[in-house]
Formats: C-alpha cells, structure tokens, sequence
C-alpha cells in the first residue's frame, strides 16, 4: 500500500504575532521614556547649575574673635555667587575643625535663597606655657590650642625644664591640674603670681605676697585651707616654701626657691 506524505507548512498565529508586536511597542515606550527622563533629568541638572537661583547671595559668620573672616572664608572655600549645589558642606566643617583655634562649629546652608551660616566656637585662652623656650596659649580645660603671639596671656605658666618622669603623667594632665589648682587657691581668696612645673610634674604655685605653694597632682580645698591657717598663724616671711605634697601635714622651708 503506498502513502503519500504530504510537507506539512507551519503558519504562525495570529496571537502570537499580535503579542510579539505589542511587546515590540512596550520596549520602544519604556526606551523613549527612559530617554525622555535622561534627557530632562540632564536638563534639569544643567539648569539648576546655571541657575541664578542657587548662587549664593549671603554668608553670616560669627564667633570669630581670633580668626580673622578671610581666612574663615577660604577654609569654606565659597563665596558669593558660586552655585551652592556644587559645594561641599562636610569638607568645609572638617577644614574648619583642624584650625588651632576653633573648638567647635555649627554650620548650615539654605537653598532658595542660597545661604551659609556659621557659627564658631573659639578655645578661651586662660594661660599661657612657656615650654623649652617657646610660648603657648592654654585653653580653659588646660589643654595647649595653639603658640602664643605674646608670652604674657593670662596666668603664666613656666615648664622650660619639665621632663616626664616615671608615673610623672601626660604634661596635658598636668596643665589640667594646674588650671584647677590655680582655680581653687584664688577661689579661697590668695592671688596667684605665675606657677612653676618642675620635671616629673611637681608644681610650684607662686603667690603674690612672696610664698610658693609646693603640690604634685590635685589641689584639693582641704590643702589650701592647711595653708591658710598657716599663713594666718606663722606668718611666713617672703620666700618661704609651702610643701603641699603630704595630705596630713605642712613643711616649711625658708631659702631663695626659684626667687620671689
């Protein structure tokens, strides 16, 4: 028996051949809208860094004593008339915060109208340390900020010879110590004439009435009222020493200590 075997033609569907042309049609929407927003967004970009609109029209700065405007405004590398957009704010505060003498910062930015404002907070300098010859200013919490334009700022502090010996502590601890114990005796109404590290951190306290209180570390209140009640009982002549470094009692010494 003979077949016959006939080729058999494959058309395609009609629905396949609608879908195929809608998903055709839904890439060339997607790949126009995506364009179209490229292109606006660019637009837009390119606009706003022209635009008039976001160049700045003002900086306030304050809390500068020290620091002179100038050279504020280049370490917040802008001015007037730069598109703000394009400056950055974080790299600004962090130049600022490495100057000697700013010991904090507040700095914003407003937009539409485009503005800076800075607010700085400098160190307040309460003394000044003379160290292997040099002066430095020292701040409120007995830390070295910054060298000093003169050698006469406030309490003097004299550490030309200090060494760290042993357990003699950090010098920072020590100015510490020292800024508090200057506080404490002048509090208890003694005037204090300048003050004197000697190597490993021993302080000596020189009053203005010729007398040297002598203490390693804290002052405390209970010592300069041991001294007090010395001062007001003995009546210690000028250049007399006050050795403080006991908790319970004082020694005197009379000899020409550091002069008076």
């Amino acid at each position: 028996m003979e077949k016959d075997y006939k080729r058999t033609i494959k058309t395609p569907s009609k629905k396949k051949t609608i879908s195929k042309i809608n998903l055709a049609i839904r890439i060339s929407i997607w790949l126009s809208l995506g364009i179209s927003c490229a292109l606006m967004m660019f637009c837009g970009a390119a606009y706003m860094s022209d635009s008039k609109i976001f160049q700045v029209r003002a900086i306030e700065i304050k809390g500068n004593a020290h620091i002179e405007e100038n050279e504020v405004l280049t370490l917040l590398d802008i001015e007037e008339g730069i598109n703000i957009l394009g400056w950055d704010m974080d790299a600004a505060r962090k130049r600022l915060l490495k100057h000697p003498w700013v010991k904090d910062i507040s700095i914003s930015r407003n937009f539409v109208p485009a503005s800076v404002n800075l607010r700085i907070e400098e160190h307040v300098p309460t003394a000044t340390l003379v160290l292997k010859d040099s002066p430095y200013l020292i701040s409120e919490e007995g830390h070295v900020f910054a060298s000093a334009p003169h050698d006469n700022y406030g309490l003097m502090i004299q550490a030309s010879g200090y060494e760290p010996m042993g357990n003699g502590g950090d010098l920072n601890d020590i100015l510490k110590d020292a800024i508090n114990a200057v506080t404490v005796v002048e509090a208890k109404g003694l005037k204090v004439k300048d003050l004197i590290i000697e190597s490993g951190g021993m302080m000596n306290i020189r009053l203005d009435r010729g007398i040297t209180l002598v203490i390693l570390g804290e002052m405390t209140p209970v010592k300069v009222d041991m001294a007090l009640k010395t001062l007001e009982e003995i009546k210690p002549v000028s250049g007399t020493i006050m050795d403080l470094t006991c908790e319970d009692k004082i020694v005197l010494k009379n000899r020409g200590y550091h002069g008076s």
